[in-house]
């Protein structure tokens, strides 16, 4: 009952580093979303998924974007896991901010528990589980990607190996159980985690061969092999839409996939969120994903933990080892430039050659996996810290880590979620359906306008020509350019050829003042085959009901 309530304890504790780390987003969960286009099209994602699962499942990936592509959910991540973890959010609030903002701030606590589960498992020690589970939580990789849901959604990493762990020295079926489950969750929150975790299970894989060999048999890794098998097999129906797409074109380019590569410098380049006291003798202090600096806390602890790791450590200090080691070097991407020199890396064979990686556009992503390695090895060396200097060393070592990842304000990354259209909650009450243009449409570089269609667009998820994804479709540029000049006889006659579109959503005050002058002369000009049905303020539906007159 002691360790009940100490665990319980610990779990409450990252609950609340969570909270502060995150401020202010606990008084904001029902309200808050960023504007980002990547906020709003998994926000988007999820409200399909909320939407599309219940009534039919089988065309989960056709969704209503991109109209008539399919697989047009494939274009991106499909959220699947996310989107089981936080249902009943959703299914009892009808809140679809307060659903994506649990997933937020349940990726930072779950994160925390497993690592802290896993490395309590391995050391024994709940004070260096603590740590290790303080970095893992709170570590600037996190806060790069505050605006991209899948990519917080690294927290069952940890689960996956605590019960692969806990069944290498048991062998009880529950253990394998959850050793599917939590990587099934893993694999169906985040494509690159998918692929990442399939590495880190190489990876554990040989370091069991050279140190793990006592806890294995025949009937267990019989078992595994089930396991892995039946991780696979169920998601293998996720995996066909990415690959059909990838038939037809989506590819990640190799010139993306060198640009968006990592670098030594990196790792020691601190995030803006966060506010290190170390950090004007560092590189200077970046926003993008690419600040990857783990703490120097964590550093510290991860060599102490090197050099102690010892007995029966050794598996999993040969495996975070390992697993840092490979994903740093992998992060750097395919090459390596030195003036005029180019040297391959190991990433351009896994690019080239092994399935997944071709569809992965930022190598720098799988630092994640260095990351987990930096916790866990920082566990280890916190159990030896500890075990000499006791409790009041632990909690110093927590005090100075929270220290370290201290975040400044962030205000601007929750505020409040864009507010509904008038227009799309009117298209929700209207019995007919048809699909829908909304205009202006990728007006000039901004996309901003595609993703918010799309949140937008939940109130009723009629079929929208407009979009905004991972890849863009090419028919959707030549649909950009048609409509440069909407509307004309030509380009209502390439609507109804290319798709039966039936309602235009006009947002005149998106629109720059010439442009806008010359679409409502347009729209007025065709108001007998296109005339409007609805207005209020500066939006506007039109439906297209006789195709016009081509002269």
């Amino acid at each position: 009952m002691r360790s009940t309530r100490v665990d319980a304890a610990a779990w409450g504790y990252f609950l609340l580093a969570s909270l502060w780390l995150t401020w202010p987003l606990l008084p904001r969960m029902a309200t808050a979303l960023s504007s980002s286009p990547d906020s709003l099209l998994n926000a988007w994602a999820l409200g399909w998924n909320f939407h599309i699962l219940p009534r039919d499942p089988l065309s989960l990936f056709d969704a209503n974007i991109f109209f008539p592509r399919p697989d047009t959910l494939a274009y991106s991540e499909h959220l699947f896991g996310i989107t089981v973890l936080v249902w009943p959010v959703f299914a009892v609030t009808k809140n679809l901010p307060l659903a994506y903002n649990v997933a937020v701030l349940s990726s930072f606590v779950l994160s925390g528990i497993g690592m802290y589960l896993l490395v309590r498992e391995i050391t024994g020690s709940r004070w260096a589980a603590l740590v290790s589970g303080t970095i893992f939580l709170g570590a600037p990789y996190r806060f790069g990607h505050l605006l991209q849901l899948q990519l917080l959604t690294l927290q069952w990493f940890p689960f996956v190996f605590w019960c692969a762990l806990r069944f290498l020295r048991e062998g009880r079926r529950h253990q394998l159980a959850g050793v599917v489950v939590f990587s099934l969750l893993q694999a169906l929150s985040c494509n690159y985690y998918m692929v990442y975790l399939a590495l880190a299970v190489v990876l554990f894989a040989l370091s069991l061969g050279i140190y793990g060999r006592e806890l294995l048999s025949r009937r267990k890794i019989a078992q595994l092999v089930l396991g892995a098998a039946a991780v696979t097999a169920l998601s293998v129906p996720f995996l066909l839409p990415y690959a059909r797409n990838r038939e037809r074109g989506f590819y990640r380019r190799y010139e993306d996939v060198v640009y968006y590569s990592a670098s030594l410098r990196d790792y020691f380049t601190p995030s803006r969120f966060n506010r290190p006291p170390y950090a004007p003798w560092l590189p200077p202090r970046s926003r993008s994903e690419r600040a990857l600096l783990p703490g120097l806390g964590a550093f510290a602890l991860a060599l102490v933990g090197v050099g102690v790791g010892r007995g029966r450590d050794r598996l999993f200090l040969l495996f975070s080892i390992l697993l840092s080691a490979t994903a740093v070097v992998l992060s750097l991407g395919p090459e390596l430039r030195w003036g005029d020199a180019v040297l391959p890396l190991p990433y351009r064979f896994f690019y080239r050659h092994l399935p997944g990686f071709d569809s992965i556009r930022v190598p720098a992503r799988i630092s994640v996996l260095a990351l987990f390695g930096i916790a866990v090895l920082a566990g280890l060396g916190a159990s030896t810290l500890v075990s000499k200097w006791k409790r009041p060393f632990a909690i110093a070592l927590l005090g100075l880590l929270l220290f370290e990842y201290r975040t400044y304000p962030l205000d601007s990354v929750f505020p409040e979620a864009p507010a509904d259209s008038a227009a799309h909650l009117w298209l929700a009450q209207e019995k007919s359906r048809g699909a829908v243009l909304v205009l202006p449409i990728h007006e000039g570089e901004e996309i901003m306008n595609e993703s918010l269609a799309m949140y937008q667009s939940r109130a009723h998820f009629q079929p929208l020509l407009n979009g905004y994804s991972g890849w863009w479709p090419n028919d959707y540029w030549e649909l950009v350019g048609r409509l440069r000049h909407f509307p004309t006889a030509r380009s209502l006659r390439f609507l109804l050829e290319r798709a039966p579109v039936r309602y235009v959503v006009v947002h005149f005050d998106r629109i720059p003042g010439h442009l806008r002058r010359e679409l409502e002369k347009g729209m007025e000009r065709y108001r007998e085959s296109m005339p409007m049905i609805f207005r209020s303020g500066d939006e506007a539906v039109y439906e297209i009901r006789v195709p016009a007159d081509p002269s």
